[in-house]
């Protein structure tokens, strides 16, 4: 196993040809992923491109603390970590995985378990909760749910510092039994919570190091000894970006890593020297760790689309295979646009009258299907499809209901598949099972 896997530098965008060149050459060489920063929606194409390129499944991850705009123009940036409540946190948890994923980006290094007890912190701020014991965790399990991997930091704790590791070494001054009341629950709540990695803090905290110059970052006591050993962490160890001055102070980027790595790190995160990093930990002996990479580098199952999957109901014969047709698309309550962009697939959108009013491109299908729709919000009311809409159900090959089964019920279609909701795993289970030719007596 190649130790070039420990290394993960960043992408800043725009790119121009040599850098995208460059960052192939890495990829090809093996590092473990990248880090995205100021990224557009052509991500995923340029991401798609390195994969492709790399020996290994790669790790894909950004600083996405207020949401997927945050590094990729155009998405959702949600209010700072400061105003949010633990339920609130969720949804952000919820909202940055549809995005980011989207994207390519399989990681997020959120959320922020720093407790703010220095009002003068320069660097924590808004970032972090008001409750970061309560919220934390909910954000961990938002964004989990939806299949984006999360990263608790900055271990042990940055809320109490007065300076910006990003420029210096700020210095914890707690004592140990403070550190452990105060600042040590969230993160242990989050790793109960299923957080797939910690990221490391720049700072010295002697209660914790026994030095007042050490960055924890370096500290076999606090990544192996402590976070390891005392609180059972299994899952991925990140550095702070190793630029910063917090964990340089004296020593070279190579230099750093190598003691990283010594304390207990698995990644090395966004070197300004990425030569000079993999020179320094070329040949190095790193199976466990580049295991922990390899495993956060696969995608997680998708709790959603599995629940869809067993929540889709079908009967009748069906045979309906990649193909020429479009899916012709009837949402009841006006959403069209947004169920034809998520549904993904060849598509024609349909008025109440049944009157096309827009189509979109991608894999059509081998048979007449016509999806009919009605979200969750429409559902109080009375179940109905208008009779234009009936007739054309009659004439497909396969109805598709994303609603109540209801409105089953009012169509009594001879072949269907429910798929209830619009959410990404129900869409996305009905295009699986649609272009995965389904075929002979479904139920």
């Amino acid at each position: 196993m190649s130790s070039a896997r420990l290394v993960v530098p960043g992408i800043r965008f725009p790119l121009d040809g040599d850098d995208q060149d460059r960052l192939l050459r890495l990829a090809s060489r093996g590092v473990g992923g990248f880090c995205i920063f100021s990224a557009g929606h052509d991500v995923a194409e340029f991401l798609e491109r390195i994969q492709a390129a790399a020996p290994h499944e790669m790790l894909f991850c950004a600083d996405l603390e207020d949401g997927a705009g945050q590094q990729i123009r155009g998405e959702t940036i949600h209010p700072p970590a400061a105003a949010l409540t633990p339920d609130a946190a969720e949804a952000a948890g919820i909202r940055t995985a549809i995005e980011a994923l989207r994207h390519g980006i399989t990681m997020t290094f959120a959320p922020v378990c720093d407790v703010v007890s220095n009002p003068r912190n320069p660097i924590i701020g808004m970032r972090a909760f008001p409750d970061p014991l309560a919220c934390a965790p909910r954000f961990v399990r938002g964004a989990r749910r939806m299949g984006l991997r999360t990263c608790a930091k900055h271990f042990p704790g940055h809320g109490a510092t007065s300076l910006d590791s990003h420029s210096d070494l700020p210095v914890v001054e707690a004592d140990e039994a403070t550190w452990r009341e105060r600042d040590l629950p969230p993160f242990a709540a989050c790793i109960e919570a299923g957080v797939d990695a910690v990221m490391t803090a720049h700072l010295a905290c002697p209660a914790l190091t026994g030095s007042p110059d050490l960055p924890a970052t370096l500290s076999k006591a606090v990544m192996s000894d402590l976070l390891r050993g005392e609180m059972g962490f299994e899952g991925l160890l990140v550095t702070d970006a190793l630029l910063m001055e917090g964990v340089l102070k004296g020593r070279s980027e190579p230099e750093a890593a190598l003691l990283a790595l010594e304390a207990g790190c698995d990644v090395l995160l966004c070197p300004r020297d990425v030569e000079g990093v993999l020179a320094a930990v070329e040949g190095r002996k790193a199976d466990a760790s580049i295991a922990r990479i390899a495993r956060a580098s696969r995608p997680l199952p998708d709790p959603l689309a599995a629940a869809a999957d067993a929540s889709l109901g079908s009967r009748g014969v069906v045979a309906v295979g990649p193909g020429s047709h479009p899916v012709r698309i009837c949402d009841l309550h006006g959403r069209g646009a947004e169920l034809a962009r998520n549904l993904g697939m060849a598509h024609q959108r349909l008025d109440l009258d049944g009157n096309p009013v827009g189509e979109g491109p991608g894999q059509g299908l081998g048979g007449r299907v016509l999806l009919i729709s009605r979200s969750d919000r429409a559902w109080g009311g009375p179940v109905s499809v208008p009779d234009p809409i009936r007739r054309l159900a009659g004439e497909a090959d396969l109805v598709v209901v994303c609603g109540p089964a209801a409105l089953l019920e009012d169509l009594a279609p001879a072949a269907w598949i429910r798929a209830p909701g619009e959410d990404r795993a129900s869409l996305d289970s009905v295009r699986r099972r649609l272009l995965g030719d389904i075929r002979g007596p479904l139920s």
